[in-house]
């Protein structure tokens, strides 16, 4: 059986899937690496354009072509009043890592088989974390719209 190539992008919070044998994945992201069974960790920042350059070169020459992609988004934990006025947590989600983010997935585009799927992987958010949720729609409306740019070359599914 021919091996699906996933890659994981971590934004915020802990990785909570169990891999089949067939699976081979990159997990990308700014934190050090807790427990790996097999696949690779790469631990990149995200605001610095050049590390994010090599992590597109090693998922050029380890994988080729995509299967699926990704992003994990869970674990807030944060109550609303400290959360909503933490400005320095606000800026770095919304202006770096969500335009990084953005942009990665964009230079991915050459990488993508002719069918992608798009996971995200959601914490339940509270009502007072509103800003998570606006930061989950932002991206769900990305990706709808790169579905949409893409049609029909490549067939984009989004879970």
């Amino acid at each position: 059986m021919k091996n699906k190539n996933i890659v994981i992008i971590v934004v915020e919070g802990q990785i909570t899937i169990n891999f089949s044998e067939d699976t081979n994945y990159i997990i990308i992201s700014d934190k050090e690496p807790n427990e790996i069974e097999k696949g690779k960790w790469l631990q990149i920042d995200y605001s610095n354009p050049e590390e994010v350059f090599k992590a597109l070169e090693i998922i050029k020459i380890d994988f080729g072509k995509i299967d699926e992609i990704i992003i994990i988004y869970n674990n807030q934990k944060l109550n609303m009043l400290s959360y909503q006025f933490d400005y320095e947590f606000l800026t770095k989600i919304y202006h770096n890592q969500t335009a990084i983010l953005f942009y990665f997935i964009s230079l991915l585009i050459p990488y993508y088989k002719e069918s992608v799927t798009f996971k995200l992987i959601s914490g339940n958010f509270s009502q007072y974390q509103i800003h998570n949720q606006n930061w989950l729609n932002s991206v769900n409306n990305f990706l709808l719209s790169l579905k949409k740019d893409l049609e029909p070359k490549i067939n984009i599914s989004i879970n």
